[in-house]
């Protein structure tokens, strides 16, 4: 599955807002500031170290465990305990 549709689409930590993907990189701002990308085929840099993925069932993983999801919307939608606990 290809994620393309959540480029150019906003980014949240819990239900706060925090950012948007670029509409033509897939990379993810926060603050005005590159703090990671998504690729079309849906692997999750952050601070250009490889951590996930998005599954084809829209959840997305870092590490092996669940972080989040991906919306109706396609915005990503990441959950504040799983991003602490990256290595």
């Amino acid at each position: 599955m290809l994620f393309i549709e959540c480029f150019g689409k906003n980014v949240y930590i819990d239900d706060e807002l925090v950012g948007y993907i670029s509409p033509d990189s897939g990379d993810m701002y926060a603050q005005g500031h590159k703090f990671g990308s998504l690729t079309p085929e849906g692997d999750i840099y952050l601070q250009g170290e490889w951590v996930g993925y998005i599954e084809d069932n829209l959840d997305i993983y870092i590490n092996e465990e669940v972080a989040g999801y991906v919306t109706s919307r396609n915005d990503i939608k990441f959950n504040s305990a799983a991003l602490n606990k990256i290595k």
